[in-house]
C-alpha cells in the first residue's frame, strides 16, 4: 500500500498537483458527524485516502487502489449534491518492476437546467 500511494502522489506531482496530504491508515477512527447520527470513519468520509489541490487551485479528494479501480456508484453518490468537487480515482497498476498509474476524474461541475414552463409538465383541469 506505501508503495502504490507513493507511485500515486510521484503521478500527482508530475502532473502539477500541490499539497498532496493522504490520511493515514491506523487504529483510531474518525468521528463524522451529520444531521442525522454520527459514524467512525477510517478513511475520509470512509471513501477517500487524501485530498490535494490541482493547479487551478481547486480542491481534489483522492481514492487509491492498488490493481483495481474504485467502484464508481459510492463515488458518483457522493459527489451527487456538492458543487465544485473534483474526485481523482487512481488505480496503481502491475508488479515487480513494471508499474502503471491510471487516473479517472468525477467531477459536478454542469450547470442543471431549471425548471421552466416548457419543461414543467402540465395538469389537465
Amino acid at each position: 500500500m506505501r508503495f502504490s500511494n507513493r507511485k500515486a502522489v510521484n503521478y500527482l506531482l508530475s502532473k502539477g498537483y500541490d499539497d498532496i496530504w493522504l490520511k493515514p491508515h491506523g487504529r483510531r477512527h474518525d468521528l463524522v458527524y451529520t444531521q442525522g447520527e454520527w459514524y467512525r470513519a477510517l478513511d475520509l468520509w470512509n471513501l477517500f485516502d487524501g485530498i490535494c489541490f490541482d493547479m487551478h487551485g481547486n480542491v481534489n479528494f483522492i481514492q487509491i487502489k492498488t490493481n483495481a479501480w474504485a467502484a464508481e456508484k459510492p463515488i458518483k453518490d457522493f459527489i451527487y449534491d456538492k458543487k465544485n468537487l473534483i474526485v481523482l480515482s487512481i488505480n496503481v497498476k502491475g508488479s515487480g518492476k513494471k508499474w502503471e498509474v491510471k487516473v479517472r476524474e468525477y467531477g459536478n461541475n454542469r450547470k442543471r437546467r431549471k425548471n421552466n414552463c416548457r419543461c414543467i409538465k402540465r395538469r389537465a383541469r
